[in-house]
């Protein structure tokens, strides 16, 4: 136990050091997305800390697994260039046995993580939902930009040119009061001006000079119309509540559910499938039913039986021989029957419509389920795949090391993404799309620990390698 955990312990380092730097960049990330949504809804300072804290939820899914393999090149690759893996050989250690504290300490990781991402990660994804919503519908300050129209206010638009930040003075303002009524709104139309916030009362007062107001009044009648001159006028503009006001949805999305929610909610869709298989059968029976009766010579006798229409006649050779028209019964049965047919197959149409929509939303859970067992398998992954890697290249190819990391890492992701879309659209299995990553570099994960035991080159294996054999084979081959 000396050893695994001698092992363990130099991989606490690297892992924090991992951790900081990834976490910087994914915090990074959110600052430039949600800049402009704090700053626009003049959110106060604690919401956007607590909007941070909960977007580390969803980071912290995505930061354990990255954080790994950079630690795990770091902490073999010091092993290797402190000559403590030359050191272990010469005890007996092999490099199965060197691995596999690392493998054991991702393992531990990942059935961490799978739990942290079954019930920590959607209530967090939940929450962080419900308060970027509540911010979206916030009322934003009034102090905005000029030359913009200022929609936000309820009732009213408000427009001017140039504004004092440090006072809240206005030139050339435009504000136009809708009618609750309906008809054209009010206009009010002034040199300058000046905005001053209530605070505890949520009013927005507005200071006018010079200026003048156009309105047509709702009335009978229509041609009145009144304009008032004013030099001082004062509009206090009710119920601008620029507070935050938090309310809590019961929906949740894919990623706001746990696997158990997302089972039943899986079993919910199946249930309402059988409901909208059975009425596809139902109405595809009667169609069928109405097209068969039609062989009965009477049912046809019944529905298409024509009789003279005396109101309808019309005298072509003298009103001695009138031609009769002739046209279904009275009872209108034939046009009936045809839209009839017509409005089943709408139906039916209708419900293979919602069908092929339960099968999206069920492939959608069903990624999202395995999504949540293999991204945390991944931390075994990148152990396995970064330790063969730093013990060979040790400190003289530590920098190739790294970069074929940070490859494999991209490449990774990329094929992660991809087969969550191919699964999404149907063209993959879910479970195929989410587990084919770790699959395939498993596989070679495999093939660099057996050259690592074998303490063989694994640069044989790169695609420079190959390249090079192949040109060497060709030149030997041509006989100038």
């Amino acid at each position: 136990m000396i050893f695994e955990r001698y092992i363990l312990r130099n991989y606490l380092g690297p892992f924090a050091f991992s951790m900081a730097v990834i976490t910087f960049v994914f915090i990074m990330d959110f600052i430039l997305r949600y800049i402009d949504l704090f700053l626009g809804k003049g959110v106060k300072f604690h919401i956007v800390l607590q909007a941070f804290a909960l977007s580390l939820g969803h980071m912290f899914a995505l930061i354990i697994p990255m954080a790994v393999l950079p630690a795990t090149l770091m902490t073999y690759g010091n092993l290797t260039s402190e000559n403590e893996i030359t050191a272990m050989r010469a005890c007996g250690y092999s490099t199965y046995r060197m691995i596999l504290p690392g493998v054991f300490g991702a393992t531990l990781l990942a059935i961490a993580l799978v739990l942290y991402n079954n019930h920590v990660l959607p209530e967090s994804n939940h929450r962080l939902m419900n308060l970027l919503i509540d911010i979206q519908r916030k009322q934003p300050t009034v102090e905005l930009n000029p030359n913009r129209f200022i929609d936000d206010v309820q009732g009213y638009t408000i427009y001017f040119q140039e504004k004092d930040d440090r006072t809240g003075e206005i030139q050339d303002v435009q504000i136009f009061k809708r009618n609750e009524k309906g008809g054209l709104p009010t206009t009010i139309i002034a040199e300058s001006g000046k905005l001053q916030m209530i605070e505890g009362q949520n009013v927005l007062r507005v200071d006018l000079n010079n200026g003048e107001i156009h309105e047509l009044p709702v009335a009978a009648d229509r041609g009145t119309y009144r304009r008032t001159t004013f030099k001082e006028y004062t509009l206090n503009i009710k119920d601008v509540d620029r507070s935050l006001q938090r309310s809590e949805r019961d929906y949740r999305g894919d990623r706001e559910m746990s696997v158990r929610m997302m089972e039943d909610k899986i079993q919910e869709i199946r249930t309402d499938m059988a409901l909208s298989r059975q009425e596809i059968i139902r109405q595809a029976n009667a169609s069928l039913d109405n097209t068969f009766d039609l062989l009965n010579a009477q049912e046809r006798a019944r529905r298409w039986e024509t009789k003279p229409d005396t109101a309808s006649t019309a005298l072509v050779e003298g009103p001695s021989k009138p031609r009769p028209t002739v046209r279904p019964s009275g009872s209108g049965r034939a046009p009936l029957a045809a839209r009839s047919e017509f409005l089943a197959r709408q139906r039916i149409e209708t419900e293979i419509g919602k069908r092929e929509s339960f099968e999206k939303q069920i492939r959608r859970y069903q990624v999202e389920i395995q999504k949540k067992y293999s991204i945390p398998f991944a931390c075994i992954i990148f152990v396995m795949v970064g330790a063969p890697l730093a013990i060979r290249m040790g400190r003289s190819g530590m920098n190739m090391a790294i970069g074929l990391s940070i490859l494999f890492f991209l490449v990774y992701y990329v094929c992660l993404i991809g087969g969550e879309k191919l699964a999404d659209r149907g063209f993959a299995d879910p479970f195929l799309a989410m587990w084919a990553p770790n699959l395939i570099f498993g596989a070679l994960a495999i093939v660099f620990l057996r050259k690592a035991a074998r303490e063989q080159a694994l640069a044989d294996w790169t695609w420079v390698s190959v390249l090079r054999s192949l040109f060497r084979r060709h030149a030997t081959a041509n006989p100038r």
